[in-house]
């Protein structure tokens, strides 16, 4: 496990524009090593469209432009291939995708397309993909089963299953329980936790009650006059939701907006 204190994830001056309109205006995060931070705020301040920031999903929408930087353990993203950035910062969307093949073919993808084809190799990857999804025990008889058949969360966690295969460095998460029913989305919260020995964790959520059970550390975002996203605040968790250093975070968080 890294050091806690050791910065996995900045941006610095950080401004993202498509075309003449600008998404994200100066945001400036230091995002702490093994911790789960989550980001907060009302929709459409540019949430999801930051966290897409740090694998560079942006780069697929045409008429981007980005000014400052994105650092990666000291490294800027921008320099790097987005290929073996993607491969050490993966990414679980909202609503669970897994692809119309086998359980096992869902985890094995990632190494396969790494050109593994060794399939003892990729046999203990997807095993202990899945036991570190929470997932193993559940599906451990059934591998050629295809994911498609899964309940819901039980997709989710196959999706972070696939995630993990390719031994990423950072997860990121975009509202990763915004689908599911309450008993799955805490299997999902739980799972988070466990996790985090393991990898740097930064999930956007709309449900503040989440952020403040399943997040180290929470980043508030709001949208300008000019619809651009700003970052309000950022501290840890508690410090956040108790005794909050700007008054749109405490309006926001006591309901009083948003």
């Amino acid at each position: 496990m890294e050091d806690v204190n050791h910065t996995k994830l900045e941006t610095r001056a950080y401004n993202m524009f498509y075309g003449d309109f600008q998404a994200l205006r100066d945001v400036h995060i230091e995002i702490p090593a093994n911790q789960i931070t989550a980001i907060i705020g009302p929709s459409g301040c540019g949430k999801s469209t930051f966290l897409r920031t740090f694998n560079r999903m942006n780069d697929l929408i045409s008429d981007v432009r980005v000014e400052g930087a994105v650092i990666l353990d000291g490294c800027d993203i921008f320099e790097m291939d987005p290929v073996d950035l993607r491969r050490r910062v993966g990414m679980v969307f909202q609503r669970p995708n897994p692809f119309p093949k086998s359980i096992f073919d869902n985890v094995a993808y990632g190494p396969r397309a790494n050109g593994l084809r060794d399939r003892a190799q990729l046999g203990e990857i997807v095993e202990r993909s899945l036991r570190d999804a929470a997932l193993g025990d559940e599906v451990k008889d059934d591998l050629s089963k295809s994911g498609l058949a899964l309940s819901g969360g039980q997709q989710q966690r196959l999706c972070i299953a696939r995630a993990l295969a390719v031994e990423p460095q950072v997860i990121l998460m975009d509202e990763p329980a915004s689908a599911l029913d309450p008993i799955a989305t805490l299997r999902i919260e739980e799972l988070i936790q466990t996790l985090k020995e393991k990898y740097t964790i930064v999930i956007v959520t709309h449900n503040m009650q989440q952020a403040a059970r399943a997040s180290d550390h929470t980043a508030f975002f709001m949208m300008a006059e000019d619809r651009a996203g700003y970052m309000v605040e950022f501290g840890p968790t508690q410090q956040i939701f108790t005794r909050p250093q700007n008054k749109q975070t405490e309006d926001y968080i006591t309901g009083r907006f948003g």
